[in-house]
């Protein structure tokens, strides 16, 4: 016999489906959180204009110097992300929704993990997209802003592999910004008083969310498609070790860590590894930690 639909059934599988929703928030695995600084937004577009003007200190002689702003404004949109789910009132007579709380669960996980998702995708595309000094994050001729007009790289494209990223993680300021300017919540429109709900029986689920990911300082952050053994990993490491401020002093970059897509990280395991095939100790062990990010290539 069918059951009826009544307004305590539906409140009852609210409840259900958001304590689903939450256990899948509570359980999620977030992998890319440390790549990135959190920064609350409270607009739609959050303006940093003071990445370009980062100071050092200096021998003061004479009148202090103040650290002239760069030209170039960074600002980063908050984008809108949803997930609908239609429910018929049917279902629900009929008692065909057991499923539907795993699902929602997934929901959660899925709300969870969007962020880092986000993060991925912007080092995915990092090549692609500009950062405050007007080039792509990663870009073979960021300006120096030197009067001789020179040019530095924190990307090596010189081989068709899959990207691998050497990051500085022991800085402050992280090479990305985690954006969020509304957590993903779950949401259902059950009341059976709803006009929608009455002329087409249908019970609509959503999830929203609205944030963005950007980047800070490119010298934070080093692209490259050789492929992944030691010897490109020092050149890499060397390269971001050699970075220079504005006033041509070193930046003190010691990169920490590895992001490796699903391709590369056996070889960063391999290239890391604590003896050689020779049997000789490898100078590498223990440099770097390896992020397995599973949502790159």
């Amino acid at each position: 016999m069918a059951r009826v639909v009544t307004q305590a059934l539906l409140d009852a599988l609210n409840t259900t489906f958001s304590t689903a929703f939450t256990k899948g928030e509570t359980e999620a695995p977030v992998v890319g959180e440390i790549l990135s600084t959190p920064v609350p937004s409270t607009t739609s577009i959050n303006t940093y204009g003071w990445l370009g003007s980062l100071p050092i200190f200096r021998k003061w002689i004479g009148e202090k110097r103040a650290t002239q702003l760069m030209q170039k404004v960074y600002q980063l949109l908050n984008e809108d992300y949803e997930a609908t789910l239609p429910i018929h009132k049917n279902q629900i007579e009929d008692d065909q929704i057991g499923l539907y709380p795993a699902l929602f669960q997934g929901w959660g996980k899925e709300a969870k993990q969007w962020m880092d998702r986000l993060r991925f995708l912007a080092l995915a595309e990092g090549h692609l997209r500009e950062c405050y000094d007007g080039q792509n994050f990663f870009d073979t001729d960021h300006p120096t802003f030197l009067d001789d007009g020179s040019t530095w790289s924190n990307c090596d494209n010189t081989a068709e592999g899959e990207a691998w990223f050497l990051l500085d993680l022991s800085q402050p300021l992280k090479p990305l910004i985690a954006q969020e300017r509304k957590k993903p919540f779950f949401w259902w429109i059950n009341s059976l008083m709803d006009s929608k709900v009455a002329d087409t029986g249908i019970m609509t689920a959503y999830g929203e969310a609205r944030g963005a990911v950007g980047y800070t300082l490119p010298f934070l952050a080093y692209r490259s498609k050789k492929t992944l053994n030691a010897a490109n990993l020092i050149a890499a490491r060397d390269a971001m070790k050699a970075f220079k401020d504005d006033n041509g002093e070193p930046r003190g970059i010691r990169p920490t860590h590895i992001v490796a897509g699903v391709s590369n990280q056996q070889k960063a395991k391999d290239a890391l590894k604590a003896n050689l095939a020779g049997g000789e100790s490898n100078t590498l062990a223990g440099e770097f930690i390896i992020i397995e990010a599973d949502r790159l290539p």
